[in-house]
């Protein structure tokens, strides 16, 4: 009963534990009075970044498919565009001549003057 009815006093804080709360104090106020500036910096970055281009994720897929090619299946690839390109300048060449022969027929012939 006797330990019962002693109270237990807490010992006063050293001045140690005192300088600690008070830096602790001084930072947590430091945080809430610039919370707001940093808000306000993150919204400004968010609204001046550029964001990714729409192509991004076709270059990423170029890119490697580029590295995984070899040197003799790139010089395949290139050479079947230009084997591409070659029939579409002939397409286009043999259309521009029928355009020609038609109107040159139509000249000749008086439908056009």
């Amino acid at each position: 009963m006797f330990f019962r009815k002693m109270k237990h006093q807490p010992a006063p804080p050293t001045p140690d534990e005192i300088s600690d709360l008070d830096l602790e104090i001084e930072k947590y106020q430091s945080l809430i009075e610039n919370a707001p500036l940093k808000l306000q910096e993150q919204r400004d970055r968010e609204r001046n970044t550029i964001p990714a281009p729409d192509d991004f994720a076709d270059r990423r897929r170029e890119r490697r498919f580029y590295a995984e090619l070899s040197k003799g299946q790139i010089i395949n690839q290139k050479r079947y565009h230009t084997r591409n390109t070659v029939l579409f300048v002939l397409l286009a060449t043999a259309a521009v001549s029928v355009c020609w022969w038609i109107y040159s027929s139509l000249v000749r012939y008086g439908v056009l003057s």
